[in-house]
């Protein structure tokens, strides 16, 4: 009992030695006592519990609102990538900021009229412990996410055919939760550029469908078609799996069939929906095709090959083209010619892509550019806004065209 009255008699002569220090600096401030709510909060820092696992990170009304909303938010790349910050729908930049003044983190420390205590008239002291003393702080500036090298990132694993899938190593497998996990995207933009590949779901993970399969099934269903003598807007899905299911898986069917359709606007007796071949698509891979046998090409015959090889009511033109094949004039053979130009085997640095497409073509239009540099645009910076800042532009017969910004 002795000594519990000594502790609150120590405890009760340090309060008064604080309450007397307190208005000590008061008075050197110049501050009357009076003016003060009757409250004072004595900080005090701990250096051996500092919470170091703390950072301070400032976030825009979108970030706010979608926690708020229960949304998560996460920090995605490697061990060797900068930090990204990613929500469900949007890509931000993490960049380290100095705060001009240090800002300390006070559990429980009241502020604005929590210390005003009507009911008590001495001044009363209260000790809090400083968490931390914030020098940096992080902030984000929203940004489009890099998936350039996506394909490349899905081609060591691309379905090749069922007869394959046995020397596919599964370390090379990405299912959707290791995309997520190794590339810094929104969720919203990751969907989004996989939807830009042929992508099916097999035992869980995204395959990149080849070439190889997406052109001989697509074959398969172009060739069926033609000899159903259907209109373009007329297709029947299942009628076409039935016959073509023990050539196609149907996983791949699906996808492959979903890219190169739409809804039309005919159904069936039984209402369910008819489809339509979407031209555009189909003819484009019929030329990669024979881009690829024959990479340059005198344009009278490829033209008249390409018109061969679609389906009797579709109609191949020239800016089916763009994108995998350009249509120059040689001047040594004095001959227009068609010469492949895959957009996917050009530099992924915007640099290097258009010093490589202008040497290949010294004045390019807009609309034939635009397929090989669309994928560096980002926010304000569209495919105008690229050619303003990386081009020349000039002007021939009302048409406008770029070229490189060193030519005189």
């Amino acid at each position: 009992m002795e000594s519990a009255d000594l502790l609150t008699k120590s405890a009760d002569k340090r309060n008064i030695h604080v309450k007397e220090n307190v208005c000590e600096i008061l008075e050197l401030a110049g501050i009357k006592e009076s003016d003060l709510n009757i409250m004072t909060q004595s900080l005090y820092s701990m250096q051996d519990h500092q919470a170091n696992d703390m950072m301070l990170l400032e976030v825009d009304e979108e970030i706010l609102k979608g926690l708020n909303q229960g949304d998560a938010i996460s920090f995605r790349g490697n061990k060797h990538d900068n930090a990204m910050l990613c929500t469900q729908i949007c890509t931000y930049e993490v960049r380290e900021a100095e705060i001009s003044n240090s800002w300390l983190l006070v559990p429980n420390l009241k502020l604005g009229k929590t210390t005003d205590i009507e009911e008590v008239t001495e001044r009363t002291i209260e000790r809090h412990n400083v968490k931390k003393i914030f020098n940096l702080y992080y902030e984000v500036k929203e940004t489009k996410p890099d998936l350039i090298y996506l394909s490349s990132l899905l081609k060591s694993s691309s379905f090749n055919g069922l007869e394959y899938e046995s020397t596919i190593d599964r370390n090379v497998l990405y299912s959707w939760e290791r995309l997520q996990n190794e590339l810094q995207a929104s969720d919203q933009e990751l969907k989004q550029a996989l939807s830009d590949f042929l992508i099916v779901e097999i035992d869980g993970y995204l395959r990149l469908i080849s070439f190889d399969i997406e052109a001989r099934s697509l074959d398969l269903i172009l060739d069926y078609f033609e000899r159903q003598s259907w209109e373009l807007d007329e297709v029947d899905k299942e009628n076409i799996y039935e016959f073509l299911k023990e050539l196609i898986y149907e996983p791949v069917f699906d996808v492959i069939f979903k890219r190169y359709t739409e809804v039309s606007t005919k159904t069936k007796d039984d209402g369910s929906p008819l489809y339509r071949f979407i031209e555009e698509k189909c003819c484009a891979v019929i030329a990669k095709v024979l881009l690829a046998t024959s990479p340059v090409t005198e344009y009278k015959e490829f033209m008249k090959t390409w018109n061969i090889g679609t389906p009797e009511k579709m109609q191949p033109r020239e800016r089916y083209l763009h994108g995998s094949a350009l249509i120059m004039y040689n001047t040594s053979k004095l001959q227009k010619e068609v010469i492949s130009c895959p957009e996917a085997d050009l530099p992924n640095n915007i640099h290097d892509r258009l010093n490589e497409l202008f040497e290949i073509k010294a004045k390019w239009t807009v609309e034939e550019i635009t397929p090989y540099i669309i994928r560096f645009t980002k926010g304000i910076m569209n495919v105008n806004a690229l050619l303003t800042k990386y081009a020349r532009c000039s002007t021939k017969n009302g048409i406008k065209y770029y070229g490189s910004k060193h030519d005189k």
